[in-house]
């Protein structure tokens, strides 16, 4: 870091999102990268690649929550999970354990609820 200047974050070389307004569930969900659809492609993205930047966007009635793991059931509770009210980003990237799996809970089966993700091949 010479002159005070950092290292740049990355956030993947592939850009993917996910609607999951259309799931009427209240639910945890899990998302792995081939849920997505390439932002640059209109194709689905390739399965099995690591997430290293996540943004979610609810527009929902209520807190949604968020994991950076699988659900173990799909009633998990939401206890220490992350809040999510309107929105929040990460770059899940600089983690020390690697994300391939999420998952996201909404709080009412019809809320509007958006991932964007950025992926690393």
């Amino acid at each position: 870091m010479k002159l005070g200047v950092t290292n740049p974050i990355l956030a993947g070389n592939i850009r993917g999102s996910y609607n999951a307004s259309a799931i009427a569930n209240t639910d945890w969900n899990d998302l792995s990268s081939s849920d997505f659809l390439d932002s640059t492609t209109g194709s689905a993205v390739a399965a099995g690649l690591r997430f290293a930047y996540i943004a979610f966007i609810n527009k929902g009635t209520g807190i949604a929550y968020a994991k950076y793991r699988a659900r173990i059931i799909a009633g998990d509770p939401t206890t220490n999970e992350i809040p999510i009210d309107y929105s929040i980003e990460d770059d899940v990237g600089t983690l020390q354990t690697p994300v391939s799996t999420i998952a996201y809970k909404k709080n009412t089966a019809g809320d509007t609820f958006y991932v964007l993700a950025g992926f690393t091949s």
